[in-house]
């Protein structure tokens, strides 16, 4: 299903004219992502944690053609995926935890038609899917302008955005991020669900407990690498257990590249 292989990306810094008009954190070139191996295989979850600026977010948008990574290879059903590679693109769906993703004055039925149009579902075909993955979401009888919905109802509305043309592999960044315990515990759920229909999910969390939850393998990602790799199960009963290591192995990397 999804093959990452060798993936890097390196930040260059803005020089010459362009570095008056264009602001970088760093002059020094940033190695966020450094040769990432790593499959997701149909009807499994796999999570990725780590700390802040470990390179996850980075790595999710690499793999969904909103970064090009500066070496390495993406392929979904063994089809390499590049930007310009519209019939690749919609073999995947991802969800960001950006809720300015969304136009606000719109309704979130408004909103998914929208968005159907983009992946190219014909208008008959759009509007079946919006009603069945507004209902799975549990949204059908909240259809209102976007600016009043929760952050759980906003978290549903992304993942009904990813799955409207029922893609292959969804891909997660933070999914619970800005809900409470319930509601992510509901959600974790639901991407069990969504796994065992068959589709590949890869899923970028802080959440180590909602990680145990959802996931069938876990990778720790430290400093732009992929430094450990286990199952659920290895760390299910002791979930702060994973977290210890996490906190030896970024000590052990010492500070980030950033």
């Amino acid at each position: 299903m999804l093959e990452v292989a060798g993936v890097g990306m390196t930040y260059q810094p803005a020089r010459g004219l362009l570095g008056l008009l264009v602001r970088s954190a760093s002059d020094q070139p940033v190695r966020a992502l450094d040769d990432v191996d790593l499959t997701v295989d149909a009807g499994e979850v796999v999570g990725i944690v780590g700390p802040n600026g470990a390179g996850k977010s980075t790595l999710l948008r690499a793999i969904t053609t909103l970064l090009v990574p500066t070496e390495g290879s993406v392929k979904i059903n063994g089809r390499e995926v590049t930007p310009d590679d519209d019939a690749a693109k919609v073999s995947f769906g991802l969800s960001i935890p950006n809720e300015r993703s969304f136009y606000w004055r719109l309704t979130g039925r408004q909103n998914l038609l929208y968005f159907a149009a983009l992946a190219g579902l014909d208008e008959a075909t759009a509007a079946r899917r919006v009603d069945e993955t507004m209902t799975e979401r549990g949204l059908a009888h909240r259809d209102k302008a976007v600016f009043g919905y929760s952050s759980g109802m906003l978290a549903q509305l992304g993942i009904a955005r990813a799955t409207l043309h029922e893609p292959p592999l969804l891909v997660l960044d933070e999914p619970t991020r800005s809900i409470d315990p319930i509601a992510g515990r509901l959600l974790c759920q639901q991407i069990r669900a969504l796994a065992a229909d068959g589709r590949a999910v890869l899923m970028a969390s802080h959440r180590l407990d909602e990680v145990v939850l959802a996931c069938d393998r876990v990778v720790a990602l430290i400093n732009g690498r992929i430094e450990w790799e286990g199952t659920a199960a290895e760390i299910a009963g002791d979930p702060a257990g994973l977290g210890a290591h996490l906190e030896q192995l970024v000590d052990d990397a010492g500070e980030p590249d950033l």
